[in-house]
Formats: C-alpha cells, sequence, structure tokens
C-alpha cells in the first residue's frame, strides 16, 4: 500500500497558515491513473455548531465544495470500477452513509457528488463514534484496501471520550484526519494508522481540495502533487 501523502509543506500534524505560505491558492493537477487494487475512500464529515455557526472552525466555510472539487477532478481520470468513495456524517444513524458509489459510471458520481453537503434537517451531533463504527463496518464489506478521511475540528461529545479514538484505531486502512482550525488533540496524533493535516483560518484557499486530493491520489499511477500557486 502507497504512504498517504501530504499537501506542500505539510506532514503529520502540520499546519500551512498563520503566515508560513505566501497568499495564494492551492491548485490541483493531474490525478493519475486508476490504481491497480480496487479501493475504497470514506468521507466522514462534522456538521456541528462548532464548524456550521457564523463563527465556524471550518476556515473557509466550504469543505463541502472543496471536497467536491476533488472528487469531481478525480472521476473525469477514473476509468474503471476500481476506485469508489463513500460519505458519511456524525450524524449518522440519523443521516444514512451513502455509497459505496462508482467513480467511472455518471450516475453513481453523481450520487457521491450530491452526498457532498451539508444533510437537510441535521441535528449537527458533535459524536463521532457512531460514524466511525459505520465507516468501519463500510471497510469490513468492502474488503479491499480502504481509507478513511475525516472533516472535523475534533471537539468531541462523544459519551465515551475513548470511543472514537478506538474505532479510528481500529479501521482497516489509513485515516486522513483534516482538522479545521484546530489544534489535534494527543489521542488522535497517537493512533499510529492516523495522517494530520491542521487547516488555519490563514490557510490557502483550496488546502482542503488539495489535502483530499492527496488522500483520494494514493496508489494512483502518475499522480501530481497539488502545488501553492502565488497570487502576484
Amino acid at each position: 500500500m502507497s504512504p498517504l501523502l501530504h499537501p506542500p509543506g505539510l506532514g503529520r500534524g502540520g499546519t500551512l497558515g498563520a503566515g508560513a505560505t505566501p497568499a495564494g491558492e492551492m491548485q490541483l493537477r493531474w490525478p493519475g491513473l486508476d490504481p491497480l487494487d480496487p479501493t475504497l475512500d470514506v468521507l466522514v464529515f462534522d456538521d456541528s455548531g462548532s464548524l456550521t455557526g457564523a463563527a465556524g472552525n471550518d476556515p473557509v466555510g466550504n469543505r463541502y465544495a472543496e471536497a467536491r472539487r476533488a472528487v469531481e477532478l478525480l472521476s473525469q481520470w477514473t476509468m474503471t470500477s476500481r476506485q469508489k468513495l463513500a460519505v458519511l456524517h456524525f450524524d449518522y444513524p440519523h443521516v444514512d452513509s451513502d455509497g459505496p458509489h462508482r467513480l467511472d459510471q455518471a450516475k453513481s458520481r453523481n450520487q457521491a457528488l450530491r452526498a457532498l453537503a451539508v444533510p437537510s434537517g441535521v441535528y449537527g451531533s458533535s459524536a463521532l463514534a457512531p460514524a466511525m463504527m459505520a465507516a468501519n463496518r463500510i471497510a469490513r464489506d468492502h474488503g479491499e484496501i480502504t481509507r478513511c478521511t475525516i472533516f472535523s475540528d475534533f471537539e468531541l461529545a462523544d459519551p465515551n471520550p475513548a470511543q472514537p479514538y478506538d474505532e479510528i484505531a481500529a479501521f482497516p486502512g489509513l485515516v486522513h484526519a483534516i482538522v479545521l482550525n484546530a489544534d489535534p488533540p494527543t489521542a488522535l496524533t497517537a493512533v499510529p494508522n492516523v495522517t494530520v493535516t491542521r487547516l488555519a483560518s490563514d490557510s490557502p484557499p483550496g488546502l482542503a481540495a488539495a489535502a483530499l486530493m492527496q488522500s483520494l491520489a494514493t496508489g494512483r499511477r502518475g499522480a501530481r502533487r497539488p502545488a501553492l500557486r502565488i497570487r502576484r
């Protein structure tokens, strides 16, 4: 299995922002040819008030739009059934899981893209464990290479504080935590199968898409890393 790559300037627990780079935006580039082995990416989204409120922790306020941008580009270069995508929300099971969807077929791809939005009528749960348990079930049912990408500020309110991290550790593959405008908790960074990308309030536009693309393109052949385009 290929190692999870990082956006330029980011490593495990890294931050891009706070004056770390000149003004610019992240540009997605060619995501490469289909992986040789079947893969499943499970995306998990936090829709709690700490992210969706007027002063929420989603630094640019468009994590879903950036996720759609990455998935749309990937799907343009997906020619086989070997890459699939599933979407979960913290409000699971009130909001059901969506997928897995093939990215090489228009109907299935469009279903995946429609799932990349704040669901209607959500409570805004801050508990990760139910969605993570569902992600583990989907991954086990898939039985092939699996990855999980979580968009959250990790201001969690699970009744058992250790449970979400136990579920993350139990995931049968790589977990990429995209931490939105917050410091990743020690309980998260201590999990061996986790890689962290932190988005700060002044991170360049497109960094969420770039971080997700680095997950999605793992194992694809010839993929080019996203690059920072400097504004002039």
